[in-house]
């Protein structure tokens, strides 16, 4: 079940690795304006996001023999992992598309939708990976 756990969360690291690298060919359009346009951060955050999301689940994937035992605690941190990082590319990708701004207070439809849709459910992660940081010491004295 281990392994099968691994190979899921590998999977879904390697999809949101892709999408950070396609958010890439925006930042590179991007690129070729003027550096304190609008364009220019919104495409280069959507990259980095995907780019260290995808690595961070992909080390999680890396280090998930260390981490894995039974548990529903253990399971739901994955999946809000997966689902957390999902979220802080998808946000950035629509926001680069439609918005192109950076967003912090929402003042339209979209915004919020995007804020409250994708960038808060991107701090899942900060939830998750103490679980895995607790899974590991306890394996240790396990």
């Amino acid at each position: 079940m281990g392994a099968q756990q691994q190979r899921q969360v590998l999977f879904h690291g390697l999809i949101i690795l892709f999408l950070g690298l396609l958010a890439g060919i925006g930042f590179s359009v991007a690129a070729t304006g003027p550096q304190d346009a609008p364009a220019y951060g919104v495409w280069r955050f959507a990259h980095m996001e995907g780019l260290l999301n995808g690595l961070l689940v992909i080390a999680i994937a890396a280090a998930w023999p260390a981490i894995y035992r039974e548990g529903s605690v253990l399971s739901a941190a994955r999946w809000g992992l997966i689902v957390g990082c999902y979220a802080n590319i998808i946000g950035p990708l629509i926001n680069a598309l439609f918005v192109t701004k950076r967003l912090i207070v929402p003042e339209t439809a979209l915004e919020a939708f995007i804020v409250y849709g994708f960038y808060i459910p991107g701090t899942i992660p900060l939830l998750a990976l103490p679980v895995f940081i607790y899974a590991v010491a306890a394996n240790k004295r396990g």
